[in-house]
């Protein structure tokens, strides 16, 4: 029995896993609290090593550029396309909370107030100036990704321009050295997925029980509507036109990336995974998919630029507010905002959802009401922010020219 398991592949497993967790969850109901701890553990293991991982191969993909110009290319396409997108994902959430109007007909009876601290400072300034750590142990140890990818990305530059050749190979050597070192250690933990995922998902199904949607089922359902358009029309399109990748073709060969996110529901996780499935499904050249998926991990926000507006729409509609396309877009922006600044802000992405539902006067009992799901929300979230990281990488990988330079840099990384 144990051979045939292990014969399985590794997507198999954790599917299975995945199935078995809602099962049990089902069946045994909140009995599996008790061991959901199980799967939390196997998060932390994957969650410890991600700081120095997002480190080490950011660092290595740009001090392995041949030069500083190069550098700028590759980051200028994957900042525009990434922006492009979640512009999109904005619109498509507005546009199917209007369309499928979840929030007609909620019976809203009011709810205890729930507190949120909305920051006084918020601004471009406090933003960027967020964004560069005075103290990088301070920002490893507080798991502040965008100080680290800044960290990363400097110490990157400064690799290329060391002035001599052979130092500057010995460097990036024990970078890369070390990259290889944790990848060994995350894959040992991967494997441990499908048990990770049993209990992960058990002790979900098992809190929230088989009437877990109630009535936020519409929301919910248009919600994945929204995240459905986004990855099949949307990146299925940018995919279509610049690399002649089929949308389906796309989501079979990504399979393994999509189960883990649903499992997960971390975006900082599935980096490894994501990065395996772009240089091994997509044939995507290392220092691509290396400097791509992670600095997407970090800017790529589809799926909230999706939920934010779902949700506002949905407790605006609650209470019978009309919200005109320009505020739903002012609500989403500071969303934005938050979202990529939220290193200083406390809490889940729900309460961020808070903040922006509280700043334009709407019922934040709403709101609070929707934490509760979030979960469900967070699947949705977190598969469309790592395929929208993948599809990133598959255009960049085809507009970056493989010219006979960048060929010769390739086998040197």
């Amino acid at each position: 029995m144990i051979r045939w398991i292990k014969n399985l592949s590794l997507t198999t497993q954790i599917f299975s896993g995945l199935g078995l967790g809602i099962l049990f969850g089902i069946i045994f109901g909140e009995k599996m609290l008790a061991v959901e701890f199980i799967g939390d553990i196997w998060l932390n293991l994957i969650k410890l090593i991600i700081v120095p991982v997002i480190l080490l191969i950011v660092v290595t993909s740009i001090g392995g550029q041949s030069d500083s110009k190069s550098l700028g290319k590759i980051g200028s396409k994957t900042i525009g396309y990434y922006m492009m997108t979640t512009i999109i994902a904005t619109f498509v959430g507005i546009a199917v909370a209007f369309v499928f109007k979840p929030g007609v007909g909620f019976n809203y009876t009011g709810a205890s107030a729930t507190d949120v601290e909305i920051p006084d400072d918020l601004s471009l300034k406090t933003f960027f100036t967020n964004m560069v750590s005075d103290n990088m142990f301070a920002s490893f140890t507080e798991g502040n990704m965008l100080q680290v990818i800044v960290i990363a990305v400097l110490f990157g530059i400064a690799i290329i321009r060391m002035e001599e050749k052979k130092q500057r190979e010995q460097v990036l050597g024990w970078f890369n050295y070390m990259t290889e070192m944790l990848f060994s250690y995350i894959w040992m933990v991967i494997k441990l997925s499908p048990i990770g995922v049993f209990f992960l998902m058990a002790g979900t199904v098992g809190e929230y029980g088989p009437d877990i949607l109630g009535p936020f089922s519409k929301l919910l359902g248009t919600f994945y509507i929204g995240i459905f358009i986004q990855i099949f029309l949307v990146y299925g399109l940018f995919m279509w036109i610049t690399s002649r990748v089929n949308p389906i073709s796309f989501i079979r060969k990504s399979t393994s990336l999509w189960l883990f996110t649903i499992s997960t529901t971390s975006s900082i996780a599935s980096i490894p995974v994501s990065l395996d499935v772009a240089k091994n499904k997509f044939n995507i050249r290392e220092k691509i998919a290396d400097f791509v998926i992670p600095l997407g991990s970090q800017i790529n926000h589809d799926g909230n630029a999706i939920l934010l507006p779902s949700i506002v729409v949905f407790t605006s509609q609650a209470v019978g507010i009309d919200l005109s396309i320009g505020t739903v877009v002012q609500i989403v922006v500071l969303g934005t905002l938050l979202s990529m600044g939220g290193g200083g802000i406390p809490g889940s992405g729900i309460v961020k959802v808070l903040i922006v539902v509280e700043a334009f006067g709407l019922p934040i009992e709403i709101g609070a009401m929707a934490a509760a799901f979030y979960r469900l929300f967070d699947m949705g979230i977190t598969t469309a922010n790592c395929l929208g990281d993948l599809s990133g990488a598959v255009i960049i990988d085809k507009l970056t020219p493989k010219d006979k330079e960048a060929e010769a840099e390739l086998k040197e990384v």
